[in-house]
């Protein structure tokens, strides 16, 4: 089973909310619609519910995302973001404690 801490909803909350709020600029990058924006939390959750399921757990890598964790999981959501889930396990449970994506990770 998988379980989200309150830092965990937090962090879906605020991609969902920056998501709604995200100004292009120059990047070329069009801004998502409400239901769009939906449609990517809906994912994120999706993802983080099937770590259960996964034949190998990876430990965290970076430094930063081992605060968090022991591992880390990642989500290629399109060729620039991927969103790491970072989370511990307690026999076949999954608590996650952190979503981060790579532009916010510190290598």
């Amino acid at each position: 089973m998988v379980f989200y801490n309150k830092s965990a909803l937090d962090d879906i909350e605020q991609i969902f909310i920056g998501l709604l709020e995200w100004q292009t600029k120059d990047n070329q990058q069009l801004r998502m619609t409400y239901d769009e924006v939906w449609n990517y939390r809906d994912s994120l959750f999706h993802i983080g519910n099937t770590l259960d399921i996964l034949p190998y757990h990876a430990k965290a890598q970076y430094e930063m995302h081992k605060q968090f964790g022991k591992y880390a999981y990642r989500y290629n959501k399109n060729q620039r973001t991927q969103w790491y889930f970072i989370y511990d396990r307690i026999g076949e449970d999954i608590f996650i404690n952190k979503i981060i994506n790579n532009y916010m990770t510190i290598l």
